[in-house]
């Protein structure tokens, strides 16, 4: 995505969850059975976006936390962005609600300086998150689970 190019960003995906624990949030993606965490930067870059921050506020905003440049730490903001759209963390298209006391009581908590943004991925508990308690129940109950004589 271009500094140019402003596309409208959505954190409303179908079959992902998301929740704030302190500075961290963790994201689960019941389509595909992974799992995410997300910290310093990469945590306060998705919660600007479900504010309904454009990329360049949040940039900005991280830029004047950290006391940091804010043309790169808006580059590192573009290509954090450019993988969570890979990922199906977020969506183009319609941008979720503009909440505008949202907007103005939003700004990144992070201290020392900036760290660019990543998020860990993990599959461990795809089985799990993948799990259908209403088909996936037997006569012994839920977690209907194949034992190896079944296999």
């Amino acid at each position: 995505m271009s500094t140019e190019q402003v596309m409208a960003l959505t954190t409303s995906v179908p079959l992902l969850i998301s929740q704030q624990f302190d500075s961290e949030v963790v994201l689960a993606n019941y389509q595909n059975g992974v799992y995410y965490n997300l910290e310093g930067s990469a945590a306060q870059i998705w919660l600007g976006l479900k504010v309904n921050r454009t990329v360049e506020e949040i940039g900005s905003a991280i830029a004047a936390a950290t006391g940091g440049d804010v043309p790169f730490i808006t580059q590192q903001v573009h290509a954090f962005v450019d993988g969570m759209l890979a990922e199906g963390l977020i969506a183009e298209g319609a941008a979720d609600a503009r909440d505008e006391a949202a907007i103005a009581n939003w700004a990144p908590v992070l201290t020392g300086a900036f760290v660019a943004p990543e998020f860990q991925r993990f599959d461990n508990l795809r089985e799990l998150l993948l799990m259908d308690p209403v088909h996936d129940a037997g006569e012994e109950g839920w977690p209907l689970r194949e034992t190896q004589e079944s296999k």
